[in-house]
């Protein structure tokens, strides 16, 4: 019988781009740790990144990426794991102007619960949540469902939107270890996952906050 070495499922499905597309957390406390450098308002340390960004890191997990301006781009709590860390409670990112750009949650590196979207006036874009979904081999999942709200830059709501969570299934690949030669092979099964659906009546608002039409979407 195959034993599984990296059973890695990732179903998690977040409601904007910026929540799935997040670059990654700068790790020098695993793999550089002579960069690092005492902070001098504060117990924890700081590292620069290349010419242009640096990372703090509280001793309590707290992480602020800036630029070398000294405006912040990213921040919020970590959760240390082994050899790595990963979002775990609530993030902001920042337009180089210095607004929110996106204020959410993490657990343990999954989006979740209420997340809101700017432009770089400060305005709310659009406003949604991911609620996480325990699937049926004990894995959790995290899809966008749900009321999403957008909005015109005079704070109006555009849009009224409604998502169901779909389940499909997805192939994944995991790494196995082959019983004849012992060695690591990759496989391919199927899992589980969750998918965004659109359902429920979606109402659509002109600026003066007028309903301009409704659309039934099939659910």
């Amino acid at each position: 019988m195959k034993r599984i070495i990296l059973p890695f499922f990732f179903i998690g499905i977040a409601c904007h781009a910026s929540a799935q597309n997040m670059r990654p957390l700068y790790e020098a406390y695993f793999s550089h740790p002579d960069d690092m450098e005492n902070n001098e308002d504060g117990p924890g340390y700081h590292f620069k990144v290349g010419d242009s960004l640096v990372v703090s890191m509280s001793d309590d997990g707290y992480y602020k990426l800036t630029n070398d301006k000294g405006q912040v781009l990213e921040e919020g709590d970590t959760d240390e794991g082994d050899n790595a860390f990963m979002r775990h409670g609530t993030w902001t990112e920042y337009y180089r102007n210095g607004k929110p750009k996106t204020t959410g949650n993490y657990f343990q590196n999954k989006p979740y619960g209420h997340w809101k979207f700017f432009n770089e006036s400060g305005n709310t874009v659009s406003e949604c949540d991911v609620v996480p979904i325990v699937t049926e081999d004990g894995t959790t999942a995290y899809c966008k469902a749900g009321l999403e709200l957008v909005y015109f830059d005079n704070g109006k709501i555009k849009e009224e939107r409604y998502y169901m969570a779909e389940p499909y299934e997805e192939d994944s690949r995991i790494k196995v270890e082959d019983p004849e030669t012992e060695k690591a092979i990759w496989k391919t099964i199927k899992v589980k996952a969750y998918r965004s659906k659109a359902f429920g009546t979606w109402v659509y608002y002109n600026e003066d906050g007028t309903v301009e039409k409704r659309e039934d979407k099939k659910g």
